[in-house]
């Protein structure tokens, strides 16, 4: 399970939910077209809250 998430607006703002998905090549595509679409930051966590990706 990995979890996408994004900051929208200002890095000291809490991370929003984007979706929860099975694999991570998609949980970070999901995040990149999140990026692409002008969030701040992108990041994916695994199911132990380890930071997978970031940008």
């Amino acid at each position: 399970m990995f979890k996408a998430q994004y900051k929208s607006r200002s890095p000291y703002e809490s991370w929003s939910t984007l979706g929860i998905y099975n694999s991570e090549a998609n949980a970070i595509a999901s995040a990149m077209q999140k990026k692409k679409r002008g969030a701040l930051m992108v990041r994916v966590v695994d199911k132990r809250s380890a930071v997978v990706f970031v940008y």
